[in-house]
């Protein structure tokens, strides 16, 4: 069988003869038809000096993996039905664990810290206040004067009992509101039309409807909430260019596949976008509005559901340029698997297979996943690409490999030659790859790890599937072809009717005398280097040019500089907050939040300060006194207004003189229960919400947990012409609040919790650098150890690990140049580009060490056998994501910049950069080599 094939060649005596001697045996070396040397090559013939310790030992390794290989592939090739058989028994077992598949949408389960303290407070507060609110927002904008003029005023109230018209369900805004009685609505509303109680006949019967908003009673503080760009001058608004309005809803959200799911609210807002005309925008320039007729006023929206509405329209309109990159990568590697427009050489048929064992491995690698219970996330969209990029990449150099045997020895023998040779070079990159991604796995962020352990697993299962499945398919088709059969029909013997085939002598003799090929279908010559054109023009052209020392040393230098230009570059990449990029430009949701940003930017951040359980009753002065401390924090707005609200404060103040203090603070614990249960049922209502009790019918247990709302300060700055929050300041001010709470200890329970939703989405910003930096870390030194190990001699690996450093930091500089910043988007993708990377410098330093001869030519040698496999696997890749250019997703054109500056640095570097190194300092190869004769 193949198994007991595999372990006959692979026996001790057999594999200490492989282990001992520096050649192979004579089989394997009168095997591997090595081409004629190339042009100038001899002039770098120098003494080969008998290996040291180095050199003995990556001769021990090479020939190690090389004798497992070599079996692996006799095995393989012998019993090719058998692997393919247990290959589809593994694939199927692997992917049956997609029917524990576990779906995760939820952005705060994706990009958020579980275990950090924002993800800690938000349990801890939800636990007495759970989510029961969602918010619509519209911002109305004057087209000409001010939104304070009366006919604007009458279109947005009219706007306003449009909304309210609005039915889903049987239920309206009266119904499905929060309740906050006051400003003439029983709704949770802030607008400014509540100076005329939402009513538009009051509207229309008020002859100065300024002079009306100015007698309402609002602060300059509340106006600007409601207004934008607003003049205001001895203390009265005399005009302003933006209104919104507000609208408090019910959230009854409940959890379903990983996604939230509330059929009233969501209903209600898309009945609301709908009406707005926001789903078919009109776009001027840059910006795009909602449809609403008016003459007076521009109208933008934004509700819950609008991040969902552009992603899922993203995703539907990217479905096509996904197919089409998919498609093109196909052609491309059918055109260079070898064999173009030939009736039996042609590869047509194993590019089909080669993607099959593509896929087969890398759905095992999610079906496994799946068997582990990893979560399943819209992240791993962009694994398709990593991993045919990957598998396309390998197949190359084990098709490289099997076009350099002999074609006269047996398949069989082929089959293992090239596998002995290509498979150390794959599971160097692939166990590098594997290696980075599972240590990336302890990411703090769930997306990301996630998506490191599908993406890891899958690595390893497109491995283990190309030396095996593909492997297999490779020796049906040489079977094939030795076999004088056409391809993709091979079931007729002479070719197809309207195109037979001629018989091999034919075409052996046709050859022999100068003639066409012909079986050949097109005037096109198959290339006589075993590498292609590329390959030709690199061994022939590119590299005798680069060995040259003076040129060597100038590429060296050249990228030197390059480098240390990029890495200062990479230092000014910024963290940003690019919430806005998920959107696309001509979403309706992206305008309102550049006009709210423009309009209402410097708008506070509404921080709610839990206060835990506790004696209440003796924190009274703490509760009230919490003011001061927020008034003299920078971080904070003015705690005036409605920015600021106090429950204990309202309390005390509202309290009647008996049974309390000279300060106004009750003396006795049971009648400071008994009627802060009063007063909040009656004159203290709007504050209800505020308070949760022990035993609500109760009182004297005493409270639970209480909030007080305060403002915290936002800074925003612009970046490309746009306005957007400073993340930077966002940390800093969310540090303050914390510090200032953990400073509470005369409060119940010695401190305060404070949360608000935003802060989950700003500790990814205080953690996301140094995250990224550790997992480019340990991936990088992962690097450096794996191949250290399987390449076996550790200058060639440091050369190796130097061009990866250099790929990633100068990739980082390009991303600053080209306007990316570090977010989750770019952290996956960096991590992403480490493995892409090590594929185009590990599969040069490993061959270099297999070459004989000085190390000018050594390097000759190895552009002219693996470049093109190098080269074909970087072109594949960027094929593969070339139409993702045209993508609206800000995932996928983000992935697009990265991998293209990653193909292109990448190989650049392994084909440039490491050989110009290699040739001055290399180290000797794995085999000892005899003299070479130096000609003059």
């Amino acid at each position: 069988s193949m198994f007991r094939q595999f372990f006959r060649l692979s026996q001790p005596r057999r594999l200490a003869w492989y282990c001992v001697h520096p050649v192979k045996p004579k089989i394997a070396r009168e095997a591997w038809a090595d081409p004629p040397p190339a042009m100038g090559a001899e002039r770098y013939s120098e003494d080969v000096e008998p290996p040291r310790f180095f050199g003995r030992l990556a001769l021990a390794v090479g020939s190690f993996f090389e004798a497992r290989f070599y079996a692996i592939g006799y095995g393989v090739a012998s019993r090719p039905f058998t692997t393919l058989a247990l290959s589809s028994v593994l694939m199927v077992v692997c992917c049956a664990g997609f029917s524990q598949i576990k779906p995760e949408a939820r952005s705060e389960k994706l990009w958020m810290p579980q275990d950090s303290r924002a993800k800690l407070d938000e349990v801890t507060y939800s636990a007495y206040f759970p989510a029961t609110t969602r918010f619509g927002k519209v911002f109305l904008e004057a087209q000409s004067g001010s939104v304070l003029d009366k006919p604007f005023l009458e279109e947005a109230m009219l706007l306003h009992e449009k909304v309210e018209a609005l039915t889903i369900k049987g239920r309206n805004l009266s119904t499905f509101c929060v309740l906050r009685p006051g400003d003439g609505h029983p709704c949770a509303i802030t607008s400014v039309l509540g100076a005329w109680g939402y009513s538009s006949a009051v509207l229309a019967s008020d002859p100065d409807p300024l002079a009306t908003l100015n007698s309402a009673g609002y602060t300059e503080e509340t106006l600007r909430r409601m207004l934008g760009d607003m003049v205001y001058t001895d203390g009265q608004v005399a005009s302003a260019k933006a209104l919104s309005i507000l609208y408090v809803n019910q959230n009854n959200r409940e959890e379903k596949n990983g996604e939230w799911y509330d059929p009233i609210g969501d209903g209600w807002e898309e009945a609301l976008l709908d009406m707005l005309g926001c789903f078919e925008p009109e776009c001027s320039g840059d910006t795009c509005t909602c449809s609403y007729p008016s003459e007076y006023m521009t109208v933008f929206a934004l509700a819950m559901r609008s991040r969902e509405d552009t992603s899922d329209s993203q995703v539907k309109s990217d479905f096509g340029m996904i197919n089409a990159a998919f498609t093109i990568m196909c052609c491309y590697l059918a055109l260079n698997l070898g064999g173009l427009l030939h009736k039996v050489q042609s590869r047509a048929t194993l590019t089909f297979f080669c993607l099959f064992s593509i896929a087969a491995g890398a759905a095992s690698g999610y079906g496994l996943a799946m068997w582990f219970q990893t979560i399943y996330t819209p992240v791993h969209s962009i694994a398709p690409f990593i991993l045919l990029g990957i598998g396309v990449d390998d197949s190359f150099v084990i098709m490289n490999a099997l076009d350099r045997t002999d074609p006269s020895l047996p398949t069989v023998e082929r089959v293992a030659l090239a596998l002995s040779h290509a498979g150390v070079s794959i599971m160097v990159t692939s166990l590098t790859d594997f290696v980075a991604f599972a240590i990336s796995v302890s990411s703090e962020l769930p997306a990301l790890s996630a998506f490191c352990l599908t993406a890891s697993l899958c690595i390893l299962l497109l491995f283990v599937f190309q030396v095996t499945m593909f492997t297999a398919f490779v020796s049906l088709d040489l079977r094939r072809v030795v076999a004088h059969r056409v391809d993709i029909c091979c079931c007729l013997q002479r070719g197809w009717p309207c195109c037979p085939t001629v018989p091999k002598e034919v075409a052996r003799r046709a050859i022999e005398e100068g003639k066409k090929d012909p079986n050949q279908l097109s005037c096109y010559e198959q290339p006589r280097h075993p590498g292609g054109i590329i390959g030709r023009f690199l061994e022939y052209i590119i590299s005798p040019t680069l060995v040259k020392k003076p040129i060597a040393i100038a590429v060296i230098v050249i990228f030197l500089g390059v480098g240390g230009v990029c890495t200062w570059l990479a230092s000014k990449l910024a963290v940003q907050d690019t919430l806005r990029n998920f959107f696309p430009d001509d979403s309706y949701a992206l305008a309102a939040l550049y006009k709210e940003d423009y309009y209402f930017g410097n708008n506070g951040i509404s921080v709610n300060l839990m206060t835990l359980p506790g004696d209440y009753f003796a924190s009274q002065r703490a509760l009230v006194g919490i003011r001061e401390d927020l008034s003299k924090n920078k971080y904070v707005l003015p705690t005036t207004g409605d920015s600021y609200r106090n429950w204990a404060e309202a309390f005390k103040n509202a309290g009647s003189p008996a049974g309390t203090d000279a300060d106004g603070y009750f003396v006795d614990r049971a009648q400071y229960y008994a009627q802060l249960k009063e007063w909040l049922a009656g004159a203290g209502r709007r504050y209800e919400g505020d308070v949760v009790w022990v035993d609500a019918s109760d009182p004297q247990k005493g409270v639970a947990a209480s909030k007080i709302a305060c403002e915290t300060k936002t800074r925003v700055k612009t970046v490309n012409g746009k306005v957007l929050p400073d993340a930077d300041y966002s940390v800093t001010t969310m540090d303050a609040i914390r510090a200032l709470c953990d400073a509470q200890t005369g409060l119940p329970g010695g401190r305060c919790v404070a949360y608000t939703p935003v802060f989950l989405y700003q500790e990814s910003f205080k953690m996301i650098r140094s995250d990224l930096f550790l997992s480019l870390g340990l991936c990088l030194l992962a690097v450096f150890v794996i191949t250290s190990i399987l390449i076996g001699h550790p200058l060639t690996s440091a050369m190796v690990f130097l061009c990866v450093a250099m790929t990633i930091s100068d990739l980082m500089g390009c991303m600053h140049l080209v306007g990316l910043s570090i977010d989750s988007v770019s952290v996956i993708q960096l991590v992403c580009a480490v493995g892409l990377s090590v594929d185009y410098a590990a599969h040069v330093g490993h061959n270099f060490m297999l070459q004989s001869g000085s190390r000018g030519g050594r390097v000759v040698k190895t552009l002219g056998e693996i470049g093109a496999a190098v080269f074909s696997g970087g072109v594949s890749t960027f094929l593969g994501v070339l139409m993702l250019a045209f993508s609206e997703s800000y995932i996928f054109s983000t992935f697009f910049q990265i991998f293209v500056l990653t193909v292109c640095v990448g190989v650049a570097h392994g084909m440039l950069f490491l050989p110009a190194m290699l040739s001055l300092f290399g180290p000797p190869p794995y085999r000892s080599a005899p003299k070479a004769e130096v000609t003059p």
